[in-house]
């Protein structure tokens, strides 16, 4: 808990600020380009708001945390030619899953963003994350543009990339409301998970009124290279940057709903109070993304960490010692596959 208590005293001048705009919904940008029939617009929805509070941890609500987000995100997307802006609300307004996308159809966006920050039980998990549509040119629009936006989070400001994911319902169509509902009124959409707010490995990335700015700052630039945006007043063009091309799936695209195939221990060795153990883990739905290990069988285990390897091998320092090493493997949905235990030897 004391993480938790270091970011409230830092964030609470955003907070304030957050709940302290009146209530409005979809006002008009500040200034129209006056090529604005031509212009690509674009609505963006900080998730939850009123009585539905999102994740909370001690002094942080995640419905104040993206509406600064997503003024910032659209302050910053206001700054390139070319594009209209939209909020879905810009106060503490509570709206339902199907009014958010009808706001957006109401202005014939071209795409709607959904802001939000992440909580998981139990808290182990870390890391941005995007969620699309799993069917057609939603789904293709959604990950080029969803891979671009990572790859700011992620690659430029160091959250660890979870990953573009779909979830279907037990009825084989979107999972979440807002994709549902905008898909059905033909938009293009995607909910950006930031970060997760209860965790440690997390917290330095959100946790000032600064950062919160940022996210919403690196989210724009994404979508700015999604769209090859040019910006006098930043002095950018991104008319030539490349996107990530994947077919239009005429399934839908479920999320992986089985643990990795692989999970082992090739090589394990101890020395000078280390482990260094070799790891087999591999998944042919979807990628791998944490391991996390045991040294008494399996009865506790430690932290997740980040798999960082490309491939099914991954060679792992762990600061400890022990007489046996138990690891488990999980993939880009969270489910893990256990190894074999391996007796340790010097």
């Amino acid at each position: 808990m004391k993480y938790k208590r270091k970011i409230i005293t830092g964030l609470t001048a955003a907070l304030l600020f957050a709940v302290a705009v009146p209530f409005c919904t979809l006002a008009a940008p500040a200034e129209k380009n006056p090529q604005a029939a031509q212009d690509i617009v674009v609505v963006i929805d900080p998730g939850h708001g009123g009585s539905n509070i999102g994740g909370q941890i001690p002094g942080v609500d995640e419905k104040n945390a993206t509406l600064v987000t997503a003024l910032a995100m659209k302050e910053e997307l206001e700054k390139y030619e070319g594009i209209t802006v939209y909020l879905t609300r810009y106060g503490d307004q509570e709206l339902s899953l199907a009014e958010r996308p009808r706001l957006a159809k109401a202005v014939n966006a071209d795409f709607f963003f959904s802001i939000h920050y992440n909580k998981a039980v139990p808290n182990r998990l870390y890391g941005a994350e995007v969620w699309i549509p799993s069917l057609g040119e939603n789904y293709a629009k959604g990950y080029a543009c969803g891979d671009l936006i990572l790859n700011e989070l992620c690659d430029t400001y160091g959250l660890y990339r979870r990953g573009i994911k779909t979830k279907l319902n037990d009825k084989g169509t979107d999972y979440y409301g807002v994709i549902k509902n905008a898909t059905a009124l033909g938009i293009p959409s995607m909910i950006i998970e930031h970060c997760h707010i209860d965790n440690e490995v997390d917290v330095p990335f959100f946790n000032s009124p600064e950062k919160l700015v940022l996210l919403g700052r690196l989210d724009a630039t994404g979508v700015a290279k999604y769209f090859g945006l040019k910006s006098e007043v930043l002095g950018v063009d991104y008319s030539s940057v490349p996107k990530t091309v994947v077919a239009a799936p005429t399934s839908a695209v479920s999320q992986d709903l089985t643990p990795p195939e692989t999970a082992d221990i090739l090589t394990a060795s101890k020395a000078d109070g280390k482990i260094i153990a070799t790891l087999q883990g591999s998944d042919s739905q979807s990628s791998i993304l944490y391991y996390d290990y045991s040294l008494d069988g399996g009865l506790t285990w430690s932290i997740l960490h980040k798999w960082d390897s490309a491939g099914v091998a991954n060679t792992v320092t762990i600061p400890a010692d022990g007489d046996s090493l138990t690891v488990r493997i999980y993939n880009q949905y969270d489910l893990a596959s256990q190894s074999r235990t391996v007796v340790l030897t010097k």
